[in-house]
């Protein structure tokens, strides 16, 4: 992750911060705000508009991250954590899924194995084998030297 992503959403969280509930607010600890503020790009070109739905405006993945890890550890109920440990636990299982479907040894090399007989196939079709006959190469070659002579 580079720096300025990183001061850049720290800046996007103060922004929004800004537009949450004072109660709420006061869960978050003084120290995490501290980093924020330490932190955040105050140059950065960003404008919360909260009668928009928060999906709908441009803000920064990792700023959306910080902001549910915020409300997960400190403002979220005892029931919206489970539903949030849920919702986590299926997504992680469906990710593994895609892996073993993706990554699964039976379907890894399934365009590039052969079988042995597609294999011996393959390899009598290179070696191309012409057997001349014993008699015939000795009258080629006879055949050779008189051509030079002639001439």
């Amino acid at each position: 992750m580079e720096q300025i992503e990183f001061n850049n959403a720290c800046y996007e969280v103060l922004e929004i911060l800004k537009y949450i509930k004072n109660e709420d607010l006061r869960k978050i600890p003084k120290e995490e705000i501290e980093i924020l503020e330490k932190n955040a790009n105050f140059n950065h070109d960003f404008k919360f508009i909260p009668s928009i739905n928060i999906k709908e405006q441009n803000i920064s993945k990792l700023a959306k991250g910080i902001i549910a890890v915020y409300f997960e550890k400190y403002t979220a109920t005892e029931e919206q954590k489970y539903k949030i440990k849920v919702k986590r636990e299926n997504d992680l299982k469906c990710i593994e899924q895609k892996k073993r479907e993706l990554y699964n040894k039976d379907n890894l090399f399934k365009d590039k194995v052969k079988s042995v007989d597609e294999v011996k196939n393959e390899n009598t079709k290179l070696i191309k084998y012409n057997e001349i006959k014993w008699y015939e190469r000795i009258f080629s070659f006879f055949k050779k030297i008189l051509s030079r002579y002639k001439n």
